[in-house]
């Protein structure tokens, strides 16, 4: 049995919503360390939690930026 550990080097991604290096993963989101990139991470994932609370209502929990 092989146990593999990978590494995430945050320099290699960058911001989704400004561009800039990320230094942050938060809301399944890289991010970096402006608190408006993440709440705007936060606001997209619906919260802490957003994904169960749109399956509880039947909805799909992966947002589709198209059928907005």
């Amino acid at each position: 049995m092989y146990i593999v550990h990978a590494i995430m080097r945050m320099e290699d991604y960058d911001c989704q919503f400004c561009g800039r290096t990320a230094t942050n993963f938060v809301f399944a989101a890289f991010v970096c360390d402006s608190a408006e990139c993440i709440e705007k991470a936060r606001i997209e994932r619906g919260g802490p939690g957003g994904h169960m609370k749109r399956k509880a209502q039947g909805l799909p929990i992966v947002i589709d930026n198209d059928d907005q």
